[in-house]
């Protein structure tokens, strides 16, 4: 380890090349390819051995291994810790590309290969149902796969022996610190997170299926956009911190009222097509669960699956491919009125087609790909996350995700800026739902695909009933809501200064024009679901997301904000040397909580991990008995005490501090938590006792500020609301450790 990390760039890039000369130099090779004269040759056997090679491995290239010294570490660990066999599925998805376009010479036979078990790699002949359950694939296909990993192997080994080069082999070794960087994982220079196994799915675990890590991606992505729902609902300061966001750019000073507030009320209504979505996701994943636990003796490569369970993963398949396909539809029609995408386009309202509706003109005309590519390789790389996951000929969306990663990681401020914060948040979504797609199509033995008419006649479940509804609201709701939003909330005048009886009610007349506009979103969909195959249960259960103004939990959120409001005004006659609130409805009390941890999935353990307390930073996994009626405080790092001092403020001087996002993220750390990329904007945090048992519970996303990482202090407040929802924090509860 010492020995490749001690090294220069210059001096790994000299030993690399020295022992693997045909290695590609830089990274991105197949979007490289695609556009060079040489892939369009009709020749095949015209390549080169050597661009073979690199074709077969297009993820592996000198720039990537010389960068970050870890990327090799990673490298090696996964290869050599699973089997060939556990790595065939991704390494055979690295192929579909290069193989739809013609890129390999290929040999032929009849025969098939055996693609799991000890028979691994094994000639058989072709028969229909181990063909189509992925358990064997046709030899020329095969024979790519088994080429690839055995070159890579071969180039691996010879990577060490140079390494280690003059190593005295007779001395005792040591691997404590092998251990160690494998056990916590592996991060990008100067990153705080570890790096996301999505988006650098090679340097990392092979992928699996998993549905109880499906069940915690789509629970994780449901309880995030459930709070963020609950904030634009309860909080003004947090709504109108989103419309801000929203409404950005050239494109919206220039469009009607009517356009802005139309546009205004889909975005907002887009955010609860995304809950539900997501709950019809997490209702298919148990769903599936179920099955695979009443079958899982039968499950196993080499025999068909059980037919509910086949049925069952089909559905879910069949939901998640048309889910990444609508987020990448949704996400390709507002990026060109983005702020960094607007310049490039005009746009002419058309209402009589929709209050949305903009017909579209490029300033440029028709973008030429190749020239996008080499000029703006961000627009390029947005475009391709916009295309079908099926088309074999389309980029793979993990290798995009991974591309945008790197593009931005190198940019200049100005640069990362284009991919705003709304932006980011979309391709957040749209990269955990690709995430689970692969993640379903890894399933050994593969499913049978489904067709969406016959599961939307056949599935009565929740899930289907909801996908055969068109539309949610009506032209009118979109245009009247949305400019009643913009007029008596967002422009309205907010309170400020003394808080005294003026400030009280203009407190409670922008509340009620946020309370009206979700009443008058509840309205049309009520309707809508009434008319439908829904049970009033489930009608019920769907509208409650977009109803918190009625829940006593609301109710008693704004009675205490009143009576704080009414004790300043009583104490305002005593002079007092505080100063005065400069932001509306940042330092609300926190309502009570329940005692940390709270738990968050029925997946969860209902018993604290044995041996918890005995882990490193295990704060976070600590189990506070509910019988107290003061619990005793835990004391953490000044750093942790800090953070917590402003994301629970008591004070408006804290109350207005923001915070640095690698500030968060260490002292995130020191209370217990890891912190994992998901894609996106999205940064998983995790407790690191719950992790190792695998349990959802302990899992909660937030998104990092973009492109400045700086968490400003509305967000910060709203993310320490959601610990004391989730995970029982609140200020009082934590000390300074000595």
């Amino acid at each position: 380890m010492n020995r490749w990390k001690k090294k220069s760039q210059e001096k790994r890039r000299a030993l690399l090349a020295e022992t693997i000369p045909e290695l590609e130099e830089h990274r991105w090779l197949i979007p490289r390819y695609c556009f060079m004269p040489e892939s369009k040759r009709g020749g095949i056997e015209e390549r080169p051995w050597a661009r073979r090679c690199q074709l077969l491995l297009h993820w592996l290239s000198l720039e990537a291994l010389v960068m970050n010294p870890a990327v090799l570490f990673a490298l090696l660990h996964n290869r050599t810790a699973y089997s060939p066999q556990d790595w065939a599925t991704f390494d055979g998805r690295q192929l579909i590309l290069g193989w739809a376009l013609g890129y390999f010479n290929v040999q032929y036979s009849g025969k098939c290969v055996v693609m799991y078990g000890a028979n691994y790699g094994e000639l058989v002949d072709w028969e229909a149902g181990p063909a189509h359950r992925a358990d064997v694939i046709g030899f020329p296909k095969a024979r790519l796969i088994l080429e690839a990993q055995a070159y890579l192997m071969g180039a691996l080994r010879k990577s060490v022996d140079k390494i280690l080069e003059g190593v005295d082999l007779e001395k005792p070794a040591t691997a404590e610190k092998w251990k160690l960087m494998t056990k916590f994982g592996f991060r990008h220079t100067n990153e705080v997170e570890l790096w996301s196994p999505y988006t650098n799915q090679a340097f990392s675990a092979p992928p699996v299926f998993s549905i109880d890590n499906l069940i915690s991606i789509a629970r994780t992505r449901l309880d995030a956009m459930g709070d963020h729902l609950w904030f634009l609902q309860t909080e003004p300061a947090y709504m109108r911190r989103y419309i801000r966001l929203l409404s950005q750019g050239e494109f919206y000073k220039t469009i009607k009222k009517n356009a802005a507030g139309a546009i205004l009320t889909t975005h907002l209504f887009d955010d609860v097509l995304t809950y539900w979505h997501w709950s019809w996701i997490t209702s298919e994943c148990f769903h599936v669960k179920s099955a695979h636990d009443r079958f899982r003796d039968s499950i196993h490569p080499g025999a068909p699956l059980p037919r509910a369970y086949d049925t069952a993963l089909g559905a879910l398949e069949l939901l998640v491919v048309n889910e990444v396909l609508r987020r990448a539809t949704r996400f390709g029609s507002i990026m060109p009125g983005r702020p960094g995408f607007s310049h490039k386009w005009t746009f002419k309202w058309r209402p009589d087609t929709g209050p949305t509706s903009f017909q579209l003109h490029r300033k440029t005309g028709a973008s030429d790909q190749k020239k996008l590519f080499a000029e703006d390789p961000l627009e390029w790389c947005l475009n391709q996350m916009q295309a079908a996951p099926d088309k074999q000929t389309n980029y793979d969306h993990a290798i995009m995700f991974a591309f945008l990663e790197y593009h931005l990681a190198g940019s200049d401020p100005k640069e990362k800026a284009r991919v705003d914060e709304v932006l980011y948040q979309k391709l957040s979504d749209l990269a955990a739902c690709h995430e689970m797609l692969v993640s379903i199509r890894l399933h050994r033995p593969q499913n049978e695909a489904r067709d969406m008419d016959e599961v939307e006649q056949s599935e009565k479940r929740v899930t289907w009933k909801g996908r055969k509804i068109g539309a949610y609201l009506t032209d009118d709701d979109q245009i009247t809501l949305g400019t009643a939003l913009i007029k008596d909330f967002y422009e309205a005048l907010l309170p400020s200064g003394q808080k005294n009886a003026a400030w009280l009610s203009r407190s409670q007349i922008i509340r009620a024009a946020l309370e009206a506009f979700w009443r008058g979103l509840r309205k049309t969909p009520k309707w809508v679901f009434e008319q439908s195959d829904f049970s009033p249960d489930e009608t019920q259960a769907s509208l409650a997301v977009i109803s918190a103004n009625l829940t006593q939990e609301y109710k008693d959120i704004v009675r205490a904000e009143e009576q704080q409001i009414l004790h300043s005004i009583e104490s305002a006659r005593i002079p007092t040397a505080s100063a005065d609130q400069k932001e509306w409805g940042l330092n609300r009390p926190t309502p009570p909580a329940a005692p940390l941890p709270k738990m968050k999935s029925k997946t969860r353990p209902a018993e604290p991990t044995a041996g918890l307390e005995e882990l490193d930073h295990a704060l976070a996994g600590i189990v506070v008995d509910s019988g107290h009626d003061t619990p005793p405080k835990l004391d953490v790092t000044k750093r942790a005490h800090d953070m917590l001092r402003l994301m629970f403020a008591a004070s408006a001087e804290d109350a207005a501090k923001s915070i640095e996002w690698d500030t968060f993220a260490h002292a995130m750390f020191d209370m217990g938590f890891s912190a994992r990329n998901g894609g996106g904007s999205a940064v998983v945090f995790e407790t690191a006792g719950l992790r190792e048992e695998g349990a959802a519970g302990g899992k909660i996303i937030f998104h990092k500020p973009h492109p400045v990482a700086k968490i400003d202090p509305v967000m910060l407040h709203a993310m320490g609301r959601r610990m004391a929802k989730w995970f029982g924090w609140r200020r009082e509860l934590f000390g300074l450790e000595p």
